[in-house]
């Protein structure tokens, strides 16, 4: 038999309670030519069961990994993609929602073929309500000014709404295990830097949960995240090297701010390298006022 034109790959952990409703959306697709891996992260609850149920519900093919061990999301997503048997891979993560269009919508513009990752817009949605939040897609103006707009996270790529070719996933080395947070962002940077071509479907046709709670609970590590793709980063060459140093001390002085109340070791490092990068008079007196504070990290205690 040929291979599937896509395998959809699922990351699974602790993902009983929202898997079954983006499962429904798989099977709900107009394109019918795929492939579904779901590798589950080491946790122990009904995903397995679920994802059998689900398997005896299509015609397509199914498949069921596991990690014994916890092992994080960038290293399941690759698991997934590196047991792959098409040429393209979709993302879904298991509490994300597609509408039926989706991946019709990514092979149309896929099938153009001039670019190597296509993606659609996402709608945030409260996981609570279910009411929409907001829009995340580039504008006219982040489009027309790749890679330059996706740098300055102008131009932004939700994982659950991409289709990628499994060449170019395999030509950078997949995602990179070494970021739990804004892993993607960091890993569409390394495909732009490969020569990868980034085509946008203009459609809103994923459905991205946002858990209130955990994202507060995770935003002084998110920040640090974008500060560490931008400095990872700060050698390419598309915006001139002030800006790059402007914007990159930025983001580690935003991060700076967010951990010098519980953690000011960590936030003076911020601010250290802040100035490294772009001397400012405030940052620095920032970080001197980090060394007389307590710290109240988990670490420190």
């Amino acid at each position: 038999m040929n291979p599937p034109r896509i395998s959809i790959c699922i990351p699974a952990y602790q993902a009983e309670g929202y898997l079954p409703e983006a499962l429904d959306s798989v099977r709900a697709q107009v394109f019918a030519d795929w492939e579904l891996i779901i590798v589950e992260d080491g946790s122990r609850d009904r995903t397995e069961k679920i994802v059998r149920s689900f398997a005896g519900s299509v015609l397509q093919s199914v498949r069921f990994l596991r990690h014994e061990m916890n092992r994080g999301l960038t290293t399941t997503r690759n698991t997934a993609m590196a047991a792959a048997e098409a040429k393209w891979i979709a993302i879904l993560d298991s509490d994300d929602l597609w509408t039926p269009d989706h991946l019709q919508t990514l092979w149309a513009r896929a099938s153009a073929g001039d670019a190597e990752l296509v993606h659609g817009g996402s709608v945030l949605f409260d996981s609570e309500t279910g009411r929409d939040l907001e829009v995340r897609a580039p504008d006219t103006r982040a489009v027309a000014e790749l890679p330059v707009s996706l740098w300055e996270g102008r131009y932004i790529i939700q994982p659950s709404s991409v289709l990628l070719a499994k060449a170019l996933w395999e030509k950078v080395g997949g995602f990179n295990s070494e970021f739990q947070h804004l892993e993607d962002r960091e890993m569409w940077m390394r495909c732009a830097r490969a020569g990868a071509r980034i085509g946008y479907t203009g459609r809103d046709t994923c459905r991205y949960r946002k858990h209130g709670a955990a994202m507060s609970a995770q935003s002084a590590a998110m920040a640090e995240a974008a500060a560490r793709v931008l400095d990872q980063h700060l050698d390419w060459e598309i915006v001139p090297l002030p800006r790059r140093c402007q914007i990159t001390a930025e983001a580690w002085s935003a991060a700076a701010r967010l951990r010098w109340r519980t953690a000011p070791a960590i936030a003076r490092r911020h601010f250290r390298r802040a100035c490294e990068l772009d001397w400012r008079a405030r940052w620095w007196l920032h970080g001197c006022l980090c060394a007389l504070l307590p710290d109240r990290s988990p670490t420190a205690r």
